[in-house]
């Protein structure tokens, strides 16, 4: 049996209905990520228009982590893991919208009038920014991540998940590093959640080989409910309550 290595946290990546990082450690009732601008964190302005708001969020943590870890290129691209937690995405209502509109007659929706009318309209990259593997792929492209990778496209389970196999990639040495998170986007969504608060959100953080071992604090933010102070996060759940813990212990 090969004997795990510790795993240490040396990047973290926030971004939260409170906040931005450090400031993402206050108390919200849910909603978008104040003060947000992909553009901020994406160099490549015109990908912008492929991502739907939880893909930007995530591709903006990673890029945070990895801003914060500050010597990841260092590491190999083929040594270079990426975890990620997701829900299944449907793409931007808004690209549908005309179609929909087009598609309404005297007695509501109609097949006829959509395959005439409203199909013409409907936005050309909307399947395109609906894909659910857009985080992982976005940012294994910018950063040059080659190495193991997983998509977990299973909402607040999946996030969960991705810090977990994230951190066992590190620990049994199939990776020397990796950056695991979830990202999500729920704000707007309290009528599907009989108004209990959602909200928008994105954690990712980047390990390597080294103590302190982060599985206990992993195990931490492991659980059955996916509701917070924050309010529902979908696939950030666990990912962010995590860097919120880690930001919380270097302000100490």
């Amino acid at each position: 049996m090969v004997e795990r290595r510790s795993v240490q946290v040396t990047g973290v990546g926030l971004f939260c209905p409170a906040g931005i990082g450090a400031e993402g450690l206050g108390d919200s009732p849910g909603g978008s990520v104040p003060e947000f601008k992909a553009r901020n964190y994406v160099a490549d302005r015109k990908s912008l228009k492929l991502m739907t708001s939880a893909v930007q969020l995530g591709v903006s943590a990673i890029q945070m982590a990895l801003d914060d870890d500050g010597d990841w290129e260092s590491v190999p691209p083929d040594r270079r893991g990426i975890f990620v937690g997701a829900s299944p995405q449907t793409g931007d209502p808004d690209d549908l919208r005309p179609a929909l509109d087009a598609s309404v007659g005297p007695s509501g929706f109609e097949m006829t009038r959509f395959a005439k009318d409203g199909y013409p309209l409907i936005h050309p990259l909307w399947l395109v920014r609906g894909l659910s593997n857009n985080i992982i792929g976005f940012a294994a492209a910018i950063h040059d991540l080659q190495g193991v990778n997983s998509n977990y496209c299973d909402g607040v389970l999946g996030g969960w998940t991705a810090l977990r196999e994230g951190a066992l990639a590190v620990a049994e040495g199939r990776a020397d590093l990796v950056v695991a998170g979830g990202s999500d986007s729920w704000a707007g969504a309290e009528q599907i959640l009989k108004g209990f608060p959602c909200g928008d959100g994105a954690g990712f953080v980047v390990m390597r080989p080294g103590d302190p071992d982060v599985f206990p604090r992993l195990d931490s933010c492991f659980g059955d409910e996916p509701f917070d102070d924050l309010g529902f996060l979908g696939a950030a759940t666990g990912p962010v309550n995590f860097c919120r813990q880690l930001l919380a212990s270097r302000l100490i």
